[in-house]
């Protein structure tokens, strides 16, 4: 009896044990609970670009139901803005509450940066750049977002994007090289802006109005807007550097150009 007991006993207690090789016991839950919920909505989605304030604007004043802007914005989606300011600039603008309940659900996730590539068109052999140092600048609510780049390091490097090309003639030799940096910048001010290129001697530059007069005249500035949302946000930036041929530290910005797509 005694031992009958203990084969008793021992079964009962591996019954009970853990074996080593499971995992731990994570919490279990009652499927029963989940009576009365909804998986979300599944939304079919148009390939047209999203809608704007001012085609809500328009098509409310061309007489569309609040129904139809509904379904279109639930298809198209809403890029705008839909902060508290937002909301109520639609509210301004006669637009139905219904509808912009369906801009708030459906709007596109707000812009908080872009990227943007900067393209260095570098005419000119290598040397040491008077003006050594490029900055931009772009302005973000009360702050002053700056890029840098020491020119003596971009000429005497090998980038991953970064190619030559030879254009001289009969008489003289040229070759322009072509380097490209890509990055994200964060934007959290969501407004039109400027963006501010130049070159300078001094490393430590943190905002514009340290720019003297002869720097300043030599920047080149290229406003551009910022919307509160967009399927893109991707910007380019262009800098068209020149060497003197007879003073070889010499070098200018001779031309940019600066773009955005936003959709």
């Amino acid at each position: 009896m005694k031992r009958i007991l203990a084969v008793l006993c021992c079964l009962v207690t591996t019954a009970h044990a853990k074996p080593a090789d499971l995992p731990t016991l994570g919490p279990v839950v009652n499927i029963v609970e989940w009576s009365g919920n909804q998986l979300p909505p599944v939304y079919e989605r148009s390939d047209q670009l999203p809608l704007t304030r001012s085609d809500l604007a328009k098509l409310s004043d061309s007489r569309f139901k609040t129904e139809q802007l509904v379904q279109m914005i639930t298809q198209r989606r809403y890029a705008g803005d839909v902060s508290a300011d937002g909301l109520i600039a639609l509210q301004t603008a006669g637009i139905a509450a219904e509808t912009i309940q369906a801009a708030s659900l459906h709007a596109l996730a707000p812009n908080r940066s872009i990227d943007l590539s900067i393209t260095l068109k570098i005419d000119g052999q290598r040397s040491q750049p008077r003006t050594r140092y490029l900055y931009v600048i772009i302005p973000d609510g009360e702050i002053e977002r700056v890029f840098t780049a020491d020119l003596n390091q971009v000429f005497g490097g090998r980038w991953t994007s970064d190619t030559t090309t030879d254009r001289s003639d009969l008489l003289i030799p040229r070759t322009v090289r072509t380097v490209s940096f890509t990055g994200r910048i964060p934007l959290t001010n969501v407004a039109p802006r400027e963006l501010t290129v130049f070159t300078s001697p001094r490393p430590d530059i943190h905002w514009l109005s340290e720019l003297d007069d002869t720097t300043r005249a030599r920047a080149r500035t290229h406003a551009f807007k910022y919307p509160a949302s967009s399927l893109r946000s991707d910007c380019r930036l262009l800098i068209r550097l020149y060497q003197d041929r007879m003073l070889e530290d010499n070098w200018t910005i001779t031309g940019t150009h600066f773009e955005c797509e936003w959709d």
